[in-house]
């Protein structure tokens, strides 16, 4: 069995099947600049980023076709909070 470091979440966004790791979300972020936050946000490695841009990096998907939903739903699925501006 795998360690639970390593389990991955599977995923489908705009059509497209995904299978990843919680590291792959850190590396993703690792180096980003986080954009300005409009109201959705979690935090990886101690830096707040929005969510969309988050699973952006992480799949390629663009983050002009990633709605809100889906990236809160995905990053939940990692464990993350999601934190709402108003």
């Amino acid at each position: 069995m795998r360690a639970l470091a390593e389990m991955t979440v599977k995923f489908t966004l705009r059509g497209r099947a995904f299978e990843k790791a919680k590291e792959d979300v850190v590396s993703a972020a690792k180096g980003l600049t986080p954009g300005r936050v409009q109201k959705y946000s979690a935090v990886v490695s101690g830096t707040r980023f929005p969510i969309r841009q988050l699973v952006s990096a992480l799949t390629g998907v663009p983050t002009i076709e990633i709605t809100s939903q889906d990236a809160y739903r995905i990053l939940q699925k990692f464990g993350f909070d999601i934190s709402i501006e108003e």
